[in-house]
């Protein structure tokens, strides 16, 4: 077994499982804060007025000027695309599209070898288009409904996002000519030079693989090619099952259980959240408890500010802001935590007596995520399952609407009017593209403020762009997945035989069980493959109905019984092949079977040979040795061999250890009789060895070894 990273950092999973001969992707995310290297789409910095900025204020800060710009002196060809903003290197908006950094697909030579792709949830769907249509992949893809549903509305928002900023930047691309020109080596290798030694020197590094994004019809494409399931919903495949669980992070958001019946178990989580107070159905620990096996990606990226303190913050700064007639932008992905926010927020409102208060969703797909959200009841908490059965709706979108505390928009030029003082969540989280433009310059007011809640982002990276903003940007990253002590609660609660995780949390999560036990941990980074041992020693199948009619059993003597009280079950594909079931003090049933084995919907069976197989299965001559040898009758055996005392063979008998003995005969050579001709056997109850030259007596020694076995041979 082997685990591939192809994942670009802990916030984007991406993993390569080979497990039985299949090969299984594990989540497809992109790492979207690449879009952060990009400035936002409708702020303008352009040289001639860094250049006035510069002179302006040499006086003041000539040092920070001289470090802001002092590339544009040194290689002109860099300030083509990039601009330097108090230190940060950002790509120019005027000179290309947003290019989006893939998992590390490279790492797979032959896509046709993938065999399934398992999706935890939404959030790491990103990159799937670029999987199904832009190579030769012929798998399966499985997730849940939910998350196949609400992951097309936000690869189709993200479309329409990235279109917006494409066409505002064409005019100048098609007159400067420089679209995608810095994506060029040499550009980027200067890049290199010029940064070594400063914060951001490996920002780019391996921006030359960064690429367009797909087209909405990809989208169409991929979807429909997902294969939808339920939570606990078995999916066969060679010899092993795949069943999804509940994460309890977002709608339809699952872990993943990859299990051989009997045999190895692998788990995946991703994205987890163990609150029973959110509205997704709760964690689910007993399907995954006990694994061989626990892949850990992509927990809490702020484990020091607990989400209910980020919640408590987020709105004591909504009730200020508001309370002195300012408007709150709240940057948000348009499903995820938002639906938590939206009724918390109407009640805290009403608490604060600012119940007229209005709170917008401007989103191209808010209206469909809010229908969906009430329709997948069955995916939800038991409280909102509840609701649903009334017959009300799980969510409160529906009673805010009326009350017209709430409303949906399309997009801010569609016929949005905001009545302020009011709540407005829009999308990217980002700010570099969509809607949240628009409004952050609309709204640049010092009673207003910007209030970012996705942990996704870097604030820093995040806001430099927007320094001459008045209004109040402050980061409350609400993040609900487990942090590094409830992965700590829940790893000895799973009691994982091998933990793998990313390196980034060697210090902070241990493989401790509820035992006081440990487990090995492996940690891996991007582009790192972890080889796994396989203890496994055997497969589960099925014999024919037909065959198994034909099965006469015969039942072994009680000393063989008593040196041999062990199961034992060998499958070969076209030859003669022994099974033997036992239990404790019970008898040993033996039968021989000549069969073919074969795989059938997804299952190994054993079938009865057809003339063309059995005209194989004759000329099969090998045989395996099963059980232990008897010692003690094998030397009662070479004693009485006629051949050996009608040749006057000298046999001597050397007992090395309790459980080890050397035989050696020694006969004459019959070619040179002045010539001693010895053999020698090395002999234990689980191994025999035998040397000599002449071929008749290593076939005589042979028979009576296979002769003299407690257990049997095919």
């Amino acid at each position: 077994m082997k685990v591939h990273c192809l994942s670009q950092s802990v916030q984007s999973p991406c993993f390569l499982l080979e497990y039985k001969n299949v090969k299984i992707l594990l989540d497809c995310a992109l790492e979207i804060s690449s879009i952060l290297h990009f400035l936002p789409k409708n702020l303008n910095y352009n040289n001639s007025n860094n250049n006035n900025n510069s002179n302006n204020n040499n006086n003041n800060n000539n040092n920070n000027n001289n470090n802001s710009y002092s590339f544009k002196e040194k290689d002109q060809e860099i300030n083509q695309f990039f601009k330097n903003l108090n230190g940060t290197l950002y790509i120019d908006n005027g000179c290309s599209n947003i290019k989006y950094n893939c998992p590390q697909f490279e790492m797979i030579d032959d896509f046709s070898t993938i065999d399934m792709i398992l999706i935890s949830n939404y959030t790491n769907i990103y990159a799937l288009p670029f999987i199904t249509e832009y190579t030769n992949f012929q798998g399966k893809v499985y997730a849940t409904e939910p998350t196949v549903q609400i992951g097309k509305l936000l690869l189709e928002e993200l479309v329409q996002m990235d279109k917006q900023y494409s066409n505002s930047i064409n005019n100048s691309i098609n007159n400067n000519n420089l679209s995608d020109c810095w994506q060029n080596i040499e550009i980027i290798e200067k890049l290199n030079v010029h940064n070594v030694g400063m914060e951001n020197e490996n920002l780019y590094r391996d921006s030359y693989r960064w690429r367009d994004l797909y087209k909405k019809i990809d989208i169409e494409k991929s979807f429909e090619k997902i294969q939808s399931i339920r939570f606990n919903e078995s999916i066969k495949h060679y010899g092993f099952e795949c069943i999804p669980s509940s994460s309890g992070y977002g709608l339809g958001s699952a872990n993943w259980v990859i299990e051989s019946k009997g045999f190895e178990k692998v788990v995946y989580i991703s994205d987890s959240s163990l609150s029973l107070s959110r509205y997704p159905t709760p964690f689910q620990l007993s399907p995954i408890d006990n694994p061989d096996l626990l892949i850990l990606s992509k927990i809490n990226h702020y484990p020091n500010n607990p989400p209910d303190q980020m919640l408590s913050e987020l709105c004591s700064n909504i009730g200020s802001t508001l309370q002195q007639g300012g408007t709150v932008l709240i940057p948000s992905y348009s499903c995820g935590i938002i639906l938590d926010l939206f009724e918390h927020l109407a009640d805290y409102l009403n608490k604060v007596g600012l119940p007229y208060i209005p709170i917008y969703f401007v989103s191209s797909v808010s209206k469909a995520v809010l229908s969906y959200a009430d329709i997948y009841s069955e995916w939800l908490n038991k409280s909102k399952q509840e609701r649903a059965f009334m017959p009300e709706t799980p969510f409160l979108h529906q009673d805010l609407m009326k009350k017209g505390q709430f409303q949906a928009y399309q997009h801010v030029h569609s016929n949005f009017q905001a009545n302020d003082p009011c709540i407005i969540f829009t999308g990217h989280p980002s700010c570099r593209i969509g809607d949240i433009t628009t409004l952050i310059k609309l709204y640049d007011n010092p009673k207003n403020s910007i209030l970012l809640i996705e942990p996704d982002f870097d604030f820093k990276s995040t806001v430099l762009p927007f320094s001459k903003q008045i209004s109040r940007i402050q980061f409350l990253p609400i993040d609900p997945r487990i942090n590094f002590n409830e992965a700590n609660l829940l790893i000895s609660k799973l009691s994982p035989k091998h933990l793998i995780i990313p390196r980034i949390y060697k210090n902070y999560v241990k493989n401790k069980h509820s035992n006081g036990n440990f487990g090995m941990v492996s940690t891996i980074l991007p582009l790192d493959t972890i080889k796994i041992t396989n203890h496994q020693k055997y497969e589960s199948g099925f014999i024919d109905k037909e065959l198994a009619q034909t099965i006469q059993t015969k039942v072994l003597d009680k000393s063989s019984q008593s040196k041999n009280n062990t199961t034992t079950t060998t499958t070969t594909t076209t030859t003669t092949t022994t099974t033997t079931t036992t239990t404790n003090n019970q008898p040993i049933h033996v039968a021989e079977i000549t069969g073919v084995l074969s795989l059938s919907d997804h299952e190994l069976i054993i079938s009865p040979p057809n003339i063309s197989d059995s005209n194989k299965i004759i000329h099969i001559k090998e045989k395996f040795i099963w059980g232990t040898l008897s010692i003690e009758n094998i030397i009662k055996a070479i004693n009485s061999t006629k051949q050996f005392k009608n040749n006057g063979d000298s046999i001597e008998y050397f007992e090395i250890n309790e459980n080890y003995y050397l035989i050696k005969i020694s006969s004459k050579n019959k070619s040179n009789d002045n010539e001693q001709q010895v053999t020698n056997i090395h002999l234990s109850p689980h191994n025999v060895n035998i040397e000599t030259s002449c071929e008749n007596t290593r076939r005589l020694i042979s028979d009576i070894v296979l002769l003299n076995c407690n257990g049997f041979y095919i």
